[in-house]
């Protein structure tokens, strides 16, 4: 009977720590950023044009094939021009945190569930999830300074709500780098 429970417990031990998986560190100097993911991600540089020109659009991504509680997991950074932030007070920075948004659902032409003005650090942001066609995206987006952060998680209607999606918005921290 000991050596039953012994084996149960060390079985459920073992399972637990596989559930319980390592995720890897992503750290960017050059970004400003780290976040953990359960593999690692992929980056890419995209040119997108905008309101006040073309900017660098720098996506970190992993989009899992099988297995996973999410489709995608991302952080995108943005650098707008400084010169468009010189005079920024917190109604303009809302301005652009609001643009951000209306943005994101339109893109998706999803439905907006809910947005929820926060501050990260200090800085202004939004919480906000679209309700997509099959899914959900849940996105942090921070304003620092001329900088938009944008975390993303994407899972599909019967996997929303799951501990994956806190897991990894959590997980990123804005560094300071010389």
């Amino acid at each position: 009977m000991k050596k039953a429970l012994f084996l149960m417990t060390v079985f459920l031990l073992s399972f637990g720590a596989v559930n319980a998986q390592d995720w890897e560190k992503y750290k960017a100097e050059d970004l400003s950023f780290i976040a953990y993911y359960p593999q690692e991600p992929k980056r890419t540089v995209q040119k997108v044009s905008t309101a006040v020109g073309e900017l660098d659009m720098h996506m970190i991504m992993h989009a899992p094939t099988s297995g996973d509680d999410n489709a995608v997991y991302s952080v995108i950074r943005s650098d707008y021009p400084k010169s468009q932030f010189t005079n920024a007070d917190d109604e303009y920075n809302a301005t652009v945190l609001d643009g951000a948004v209306e943005g994101a659902v339109s893109n998706v032409k999803g439905k907006l569930e809910f947005d929820n003005k926060v501050k990260f650090n200090g800085y202004p942001g939004r919480s906000i999830k679209i309700e997509i066609q099959g899914g959900f995206i849940y996105i942090n987006a921070y304003l620092v300074e001329n900088s938009m952060f944008i975390t993303q998680v994407i899972c599909l209607t019967s996997n929303d709500g799951n501990k994956s999606i806190d897991r990894f918005l959590n997980s990123f921290e804005i560094i300071k780098t010389k």
